[in-house]
């Protein structure tokens, strides 16, 4: 339960020392104190909390409940800045911001220098540079102090991985400035609400909201990074000694008195700065004068909806969106090792453990191909390698997804199942984790807000006109083409290294072919 402070208070400080939470703050615009409700927890682990206790004139009472659900006209009006189209917006993605999102969601292991606080390394252009994170001790410090090794091990334990969302919100904000390591921005609690979907959860009361808001801020502010910079390009090489990623400037509180007299927390407002960084990530006039870099890409709101709603179910499919955010906007060949998946997943630890632990291996290679259901219902469809990642041991959603829904076509395909050396229904090879770990996945099949975070490679310089391209396949030739030489829909997919559904879809001409399919249908059906 909360307490407040009533107005009979004699100032004489005996309260304010015992709080554990640092709950108890000083007014700085009228002589007397006031709780902060995002702190204060009643102190659970007592009968009377130590304040009560230590006050001689009760001036410490339980704080009621608000009632009623009418806005307040002391809240400034939160107009959106991003996400404007409500689809997508554009954000910083340099390297820093990447490893600052990795850092908030893997909780990377640590790595100890003498008695020096911990860190988080992460090497860059293949050694030649480096990325170095510590934990700031008061977020809100104007100077902060790295944390010592012991609550740095405590503080990261206990680190929620939705403040990735409020680091990449943050990220996008420093993209609506011109100067943003010079020019701050201010978002408040409704702006966080409506881009995180908080604004629909009844289940939260309001104060628990601005608790969770409060804290992923702090939790997304209390990076500090050093880094040292290779020369790349016509941009010199550079470092920067230890500081913010985000700079919290200011937090602002709004309350609201009701008629018993009670102060209810209705509002809060942040304002933010980016770091140095940005200097040389964020710079428009130096990147037109190609001494600094201009980083930005494109961010779904959708993923942000997708991380609130899914981070406890599925953890790993957060982590692997948040990572996939940044590796596929970086355009070129997306092949993966499943390795690689299951190390950003669920960390190196537990790899080791299921390739070593004998047993383990079940229960993480059942969590992944959730996971990796839960990526492709989202909208990213996984591309399997037909040689090293072959139909008998790809997940069952996979093979299940095959089955059409039309009842004579379902009766064909199970026909045909029953025909194959490898049905549907029999158990997956006894190898197969064996195999997974060296199998590759060729890329991801992006939905339409997706596709805007790819960049795109500057088209090749124009070499001599080449043969004309033949004509266009319709849905008829191929579906023609392909009772021809008697072939299912099942089989032309397995020859073509594609699913039974992406047959049926250009069969009845959903979407339509590229050059480099039609080239292999042409081949595979001799048209």
């Amino acid at each position: 339960m909360t307490y407040t402070i009533k107005n009979n208070c004699i100032l004489c400080d005996s309260c304010q020392p015992q709080c554990p939470n640092g709950a108890i703050k000083s007014d700085t615009e009228q002589e007397g104190y006031w709780i902060d409700p995002t702190l204060c927890d009643g102190c659970p682990d007592l009968a009377v909390p130590r304040c009560v206790e230590a006050c001689s004139v009760d001036s410490l009472i339980p704080l009621q409940p608000k009632k009623g659900r009418r806005k307040s006209s002391l809240l400034p009006p939160a107009i959106p800045n991003i996400f404007l189209n409500g689809k997508t917006t554009p954000f910083a993605s340099s390297m820093v911001i990447w490893e600052a999102c990795n850092f908030l969601a893997q909780r990377p292991p640590w790595q100890t220098e003498g008695d020096n606080p911990l860190f988080y390394a992460r090497p860059v252009h293949r050694g030649r540079g480096e990325l170095r994170f510590r934990l700031a001790m008061d977020p809100e410090s104007k100077s902060p102090i790295p944390m010592p090794p012991d609550e740095t091990t405590i503080a990261v334990a206990q680190f929620d991985i939705r403040a990735a969302c409020i680091h990449l919100i943050f990220a996008a904000y420093a993209v609506t400035v011109d100067c943003p390591w010079e020019q701050e921005f201010v978002l408040n609690d409704q702006h966080i609400e409506k881009y995180l979907g908080l604004d629909k959860r009844k289940d939260l009361t309001k104060l628990d909201k601005l608790t969770l808001i409060k804290s992923l801020v702090h939790q997304s502010c209390q990076l500090l990074v050093a880094l040292d910079w290779p020369r790349q390009g016509k941009v010199n090489a550079f470092s920067l000694g230890e500081q913010p990623v985000w700079h919290l400037i200011d937090t602002q509180y709004y309350f609201e008195e009701d008629s018993q007299g009670y102060r209810h927390l209705i509002g809060l407002s942040f304002t933010v700065k980016a770091g140095v960084w940005a200097r040389h990530f964020l710079n428009k006039q130096d990147y037109r004068n190609q001494t600094a870099f201009y980083q930005y890409g494109t961010l779904p709101q959708s993923l942000l909806s997708e991380v609130m709603g899914s981070w406890q179910q599925h953890e790993g499919a957060i982590r692997l969106l948040l990572w996939l955010l940044f590796k596929l906007r970086l355009g070129g060949d997306h092949r993966l090792t499943i390795r690689t998946l299951l190390r950003i997943a669920y960390g190196e630890t537990k790899v080791a453990e299921a390739t070593t632990v004998r047993g383990t291996h079940k229960r993480l290679l059942k969590t992944f191909e959730s996971d990796l259901e839960t990526i492709c219902n989202y909208g990213l469809r996984p591309l399997f390698d037909p040689d090293t990642y072959p139909s008998e041991i790809q997940p069952l959603w996979v093979r299940a997804a095959h089955i059409p829904d039309d009842v004579d076509a379902a009766l064909d395909f199970w026909i045909d199942d029953a025909k194959q050396s490898q049905s549907l229904t029999d158990s997956a090879p006894k190898d197969k984790w064996q195999r997974l770990m060296n199998a590759r996945i060729l890329g991801f099949e992006l939905s339409e807000h997706w596709q805007h975070t790819v960049r795109h490679r500057a088209p090749k310089r124009r070499q001599a006109p080449s043969a004309p391209r033949p004509e266009r396949l319709s849905a008829g030739m191929i579906k023609a083409a392909r009772q021809r030489h008697n072939f299912t829909q099942r089989a032309l997919a397995e020859r073509l290294g594609k699913s039974q559904s992406w047959v049926r879809d250009i069969e009845n001409g959903r979407f339509s072919l590229s050059y480099h399919d039609q080239l292999l249908l042409r081949q595979t059906l001799t048209i």
